[in-house]
């Protein structure tokens, strides 16, 4: 790096914030770089300095903050709200059944059933939380809190694998931990931080020096508002981080809600005053006129209170019912209140507040808000924004899912409840099905792409989220019990499997058959 360099660089950012404010003529309107935007500019307000890693542009103080910030804007705005336990919805679904795909026929016999039973009780904290239910918190909490941890653990009773889940804010540095300006924290020497002492520490994950993650610092739940409280370290090998990476340098997750929270909260400040306006709009009914701005005598007829003094002689209000009179001057009549809010320009701006804000959660504002303004063409593209950002929420749980998944069959195989086999780790879930505004429509042509080869039939029941065999192992009892039925009532098998078919009885009388064989039973 040049001296020239080096000294640009180490020049403060407040020095050259102070030169905008000189006059066009100076030197600082003559200098120029190689792309303008790194110029500062009179006409440009502040810029804040990001050249650095993810942990130092987003310190645990800032972090926790952003995330309570994004949980409070999910409990109070049932549009966000909404819009995350959808995505969820169509991420999760009632799928994700894990069913092993290897060749072992004894193997997959037992290790199906073992593993079927162990999505009902996956969950440390019991029956309620299962195997799909898991999954779909762990996609709120991607868009909610930035990230959520899950724990490979066993069942202190049976022994069995199971998953102990944490939530984003179990994760932290302890305020004990030393730092310093511009680096990061270091775990300090102790009898809790075994094998850890000296090593990096960002929001709770230590770091070795190629910054893989060595372990997780974990807050007990029991943990009170003002306290510091005891802390341990998880090693990060039993420990499985859930989020979306955006930065390559990025320590946690960054709530989907985060990004727009400041028009979350404009959004609901405005709604919040159009509201109010509204309502002291709806109790405003009549407006009376008159010389002396003041209610005449024998309005008590029509039920009204009296007239508070205000201390204004050009303005009185008073209560009729659920409503108001106004009392103004100068000339003499009554008319109602109208009013126009909230009027159609306030809509405009919500509309576009919102828009941005939910594109910021990878949703489409018609999906999450309004689709009553669309059609034809503007449902397709909003299908297809749906769909692939489904499929990219998918992705990352896939990986996670499948690590948990792997880590029971192994623990299962070590206890001996499931047979060894040399492929034991070839598995597969059930896609939930895909989202779609027109069902019959994606019925028709996916017919049309497996009649002319296009699609196979594994592909097509994997949008439809179900598993090609279990669909073949279910046509095949279908069939057996068919034939069971047809045979005891002396029917052809036709008759039951496609009773809308041309086959005809050549006896001319079904009903009289089945009928007949029934009495002789």
């Amino acid at each position: 790096m040049s001296r020239r360099t080096a000294s640009v660089r180490g020049t403060s950012r407040a020095k050259v914030r102070a030169s905008t404010t000189a006059p066009a003529s100076s030197s600082f309107s003559k200098t120029s770089y190689q792309y303008p935007v790194t110029s500062d500019s009179p006409y440009r307000g502040w810029r804040p300095n990001l050249d650095r890693e993810m942990w130092a542009t987003l310190p645990q103080i800032r972090h926790r903050a952003m995330l309570s910030d994004a949980r409070y804007i999910y409990a109070g705005n049932g549009s966000v709200a909404g819009a995350v336990r959808k995505k969820a919805d169509y991420t999760i679904g009632w799928s994700w059944t894990p069913r092993y795909t290897g060749t072992n026929d004894y193997f997959r016999r037992i290790a199906n059933n073992v593993i079927e039973g162990w999505c009902q009780t996956c969950d440390l904290r019991g029956p309620g939380y299962t195997w799909q239910t898991c999954l779909r918190l762990a996609s709120m909490a991607i868009d909610r809190d930035g990230d959520c941890f899950a724990v490979l653990t066993t069942d202190p009773d049976s022994g069995g694998p199971r998953i102990a889940w944490l939530e984003a804010h179990r994760v932290g540095t302890p305020y004990e931990f030393t730092s310093y300006l511009g680096k990061m924290a270091l775990v300090p020497s102790g009898p809790d931080t075994g094998g850890y002492e000296g090593r990096r520490v960002a929001c709770g994950v230590i770091y070795d020096d190629n910054q893989r993650p060595l372990g997780y610092n974990v807050y007990p739940w029991q943990m009170l508002y003002g306290t510091i409280p005891p802390w341990h370290i998880l090693p990060a090998d039993s420990v499985i981080h859930v989020y979306d990476p955006e930065w390559h340098s990025q320590t946690r997750g960054i709530p989907s809600i985060a990004r727009a929270i400041l028009d979350w909260y404009d959004i609901g400040e405005t709604v919040g005053a159009e509201k109010m306006g509204v309502k002291l709009n709806s109790k405003l009914t009549l407006i009376e006129t008159n010389e002396t701005g003041r209610r005449e005598i024998g309005r008590e007829a029509l039920g009204a209170g009296k007239v508070p003094d205000t201390g204004r002689q050009d303005l009185q209000t008073q209560t009729l019912a659920d409503g108001l009179i106004r009392y103004i001057k100068p000339t003499g009549k009554i008319e109602t209140h109208e009013s126009n809010r909230p009027g159609a320009a306030w809509q405009g701006f919500m509309e576009y507040l919102a828009r941005g804000a939910f594109s910021g959660m990878d949703l489409p504002f018609e999906f999450a808000w309004d689709s009553s303004k669309i059609g034809g063409a503007g449902v397709r593209a909003m299908v297809g924004q749906v769909q692939r950002s489904v499929e990219t929420r998918q992705r990352i749980l896939h990986a996670a899912a499948m690590r948990m998944l792997l880590y029971a069959v192994s623990v299962y195989m070590r206890r001996g409840d499931i047979p060894f086999a040399a492929d034991w780790y070839q598995w597969e879930f059930s896609a939930p099905a895909q989202f779609s505004v027109d069902l019959g429509r994606d019925s028709q042509n996916r017919r049309e792409d497996f009649a002319m080869g296009l699609q196979s039939l594994t592909e097509i029941l994997q949008e439809d989220g179900r598993d090609t065999r279990g669909h073949l192992q279910q046509r095949a009892n279908d069939y057996l019990l068919a034939k069971e039925i047809a045979d005891a009532n002396g029917v052809p098998i036709e008759f039951i499997i496609n009773p809308s078919s041309t086959w005809k009885d050549p006896a001319g009388d079904v009903a009289q058959a089945v009928a007949d064989n029934q009495t002789n039973a």
